[in-house]
Parts: C-alpha cells; structure tokens; sequence
C-alpha cells in the first residue's frame, strides 16, 4: 500500500491535516477536545471513539486494497480511462460533513498529466449506519441495474475494515460534480428556497426554479415506482440532503443519491390473478404520500421542521404525471395519465381526507412535523382534491 499517494483535509480547512496533528485526533462526532474553533466538524448523532485519524486510515486501507482495485474500476467507468497504480499522483480525500448515519468523504484522485477524478466514499461507525452500508449498496446497485435512466450514482464497492476501534463500513460511488444541496431559509421573515456552495455561500434561485426541482424529484421518485409490484423508494427527506442540484445553462437537473429502503408500503397483494385490481389503489397511496411528504423541509437543513408552500403541489403533480407519460409506453395499461386521472377524481374530498391520514399513520412523519401536518392537514387535501376535480 502506497500511503504517500494520500493527502487528507476536512472541508473549509485550507491546510492538509497530518497524523498527530489536533485534527487527527478529534474524534469522528465532533467533539474537540479544548478547541472552540467554529471549523471543526458538525457534531453527529452516533457516539463514536474513532478519530478522524482513525477514519481517515481506515479510509486509506479500503480504497488501497487489491491495488486500488475499486478506484481503477471507477475510473475507467466514470472517467473513461484506464489508470494504472504508477500513474496516480496524488488522493485527496475531504471529509464533507456529518449525517445522523454516514460521514461522507470526497476522493479526488490525480494521475500523472494532473487530470482529476472525483468520487463519494460513504462511511459508517455505529450499528444502523454499518446496516445500512451494506442494504444501501445492494439498493442502489440492483436500481441501476433495473433502470435504463440512472439518477443514482454509480457504485464501485463495498467493505468493512477491522480497527482496534471498531468496525467501519464504506461504499464507493460516483461524485456527481456540480450538483450541491438545496433547503429553504428564512430571509426578513420570508422563506427562500437556496442552493449551497462548497465555499459555504448560498445562492438564492427563484420560486420558478424551485419549483423546477421539487417537480424534477416527484418525477424522479415515480420514475422509480414499480407499478405492478408497489416498490418505492422510501423514506426519503429534503433535510437529509437526498437530492442534489445543478443549474446548467439555464437548466435544472437533479440527483438522488441515497436510497434507504425500497420495498411496498401497502398491503396489497402484487401477486395473484387479482394483482391488476390494485395497481391503481396502491399508485394513488404512492401519489397521495408524495404530494404530502414533498412539502417537508427544515430550515437550513438542520433547523425547525417547515413546510413548503402550497405551490409545491401542482409541481409534484405535473413531475408525477410526467413520470407516468413514460411508463405508459413500458405498461401495457393505456394512458396512465387520464386513467390515474379519471380514477382520482371518483373521490370525495372527505375520502381522500381518510385516505391521507391512513396514510400518514401508517408512516408516521417525524415528530416535529405532527404539529405542521395538523395545521395544512385540510388546506392541503382541499387544495389537492380541487386541482383534479377543477381540471
């Protein structure tokens, strides 16, 4: 193992951050030992021991393994080269910031002629987070796989490596350049959707182009709705930073790039003669959580729970229908569109009402948001029955 190749850093230090030195040996939840510097890492809900040392070392071992087997492989898939170990002139590896499961880390790998190419490496310490490493590896890679459209990252890998510390758990997958996180904050009393940028600026984007995204992620999200057998991708959540964002040339484009569960929530049956009577039931449960779910958010990713404004709705619904366009031409169903349509609109307001709060009992939202749902619960359903019934 060629540990010279690796220089390490922690996003918004500028200077590298060497074994032995006070960063090495904060431990990995963030909490400094006598430092009130505001630059070391967000503190995280997992109590840990391990050190970012530790982490970092472990780091090193996991992508050096088999001759940086797994970097090569991503490489030649993301960077359409073919780099041999001789021709690496440097790793850098940044970490990024602190999840409630993960700590993610950037790879940036130089060759000789000083082309760069980045990577994601998702690290975990505590017990659900090294479950999820191994659950989430196996979702994403058997989506992309199932899925023609790939708005997940690629994935490289997946291991475990024994510490005196404990185990820590990594995956490797793409690192989607350019793309940031996006939340609403609170500016002179009115919320604004903005994107954050590496340096730890924000750039505030119009309603118009938030709307973009949120009907970019309904679209994504029932794009990855299985029709015959209920599976979804849940749970998902603005806050956590599961979609990223890119404005190019005037456009917006989204990713996903965590994917916790991916399995049916409801009860009916995918299999039997009968399967075809639920597809719709158990599409407008899908659509019914979708518009409500959509509107949570915390402001700044991190703060009180919030939620989004009543516009968000008809994005949500568009990026749905837009989704279903599509699979109108891989089912063998008719045009979902005006199917999905004709039968939403067979409901009254007071059964779709108990539609949703079944709904949401049955996937009960975060406790903090129980308050939310309380006040916009009618407004929301009344403004959601009268798009369809008004159309």
């Amino acid at each position: 193992m060629d540990s010279s190749l690796f220089r390490f850093f922690i996003s918004g230090e500028e200077r590298e951050i060497l074994p032995g030195s006070r960063f090495w040996k904060i431990l990995l939840s963030g909490e400094d030992t006598g430092s009130s510097s505001n630059t070391s890492p967000a503190h995280s809900h997992s109590k840990t021991i391990v050190t970012i040392g530790d982490y970092f070392s472990a780091a090193r071992q996991f992508l050096s393994k088999n001759d940086f087997t797994l970097l090569k492989s991503g490489l030649e898939t993301v960077c359409k080269r073919s780099v041999q170990t001789d021709q690496m002139s440097k790793i850098s590896v940044f970490l990024e910031k602190h999840g409630a499961l993960y700590h993610p880390l950037k790879i940036q790998v130089f060759d000789n002629k000083s082309r760069s190419c980045s990577f994601v490496l998702n690290g975990a310490v505590s017990k659900p987070g090294l479950s999820l490493i191994n659950d989430e590896y196996h979702l994403i890679s058997g989506l992309n796989k199932a899925y023609f459209k790939h708005y997940l990252p690629q994935v490289f890998g997946k291991g475990f490596i024994k510490t005196d510390k404990g185990t820590i758990g990594f995956f490797l997958g793409e690192w989607f350049d350019g793309y940031k996180e996006f939340h609403v904050t609170r500016v002179q009393d009115k919320r604004q959707v903005v994107i954050w940028e590496s340096n730890g600026s924000c750039r505030y984007i119009s309603e118009t182009d938030a709307l973009e995204i949120y009907q970019e992620i309904a679209r994504i999200l029932t794009y990855y709705y299985d029709l015959e057998t209920f599976e979804q991708i849940f749970p998902w959540h603005h806050a956590a930073g599961d979609f990223i964002v890119q404005r190019k040339e005037g456009n917006i484009h989204v990713r996903l790039v965590a994917v916790r569960g991916y399995s049916p929530l409801t009860e009916f049956g995918a299999e039997g003669p009968d399967k075809k009577v639920h597809i719709l039931p158990s599409l407008l449960f899908f659509f019914l959580n979708l518009t409500f779910r959509m509107r949570f958010d915390r402001l700044n990713g991190t703060g009180e729970a919030m939620m989004l404004k009543k516009s968000v709705i008809k994005a949500t619904i568009e990026g749905f229908f837009e989704s279903l366009d599509v699979k109108s031409g891989c089912y063998d169903y008719g045009d979902l569109r005006s199917v999905f349509f004709l039968f939403f609109k067979q409901f009254s307001l007071k059964q779709i009402m108990e539609m949703m709060e079944n709904i949401l009992e049955s996937y009960p939202p975060y406790p903090s948001e129980s308050v939310l749902i309380e006040e916009n619960f009618e407004s929301h359903c009344t403004l959601l029955h009268s798009i369809f019934k008004n159309s």
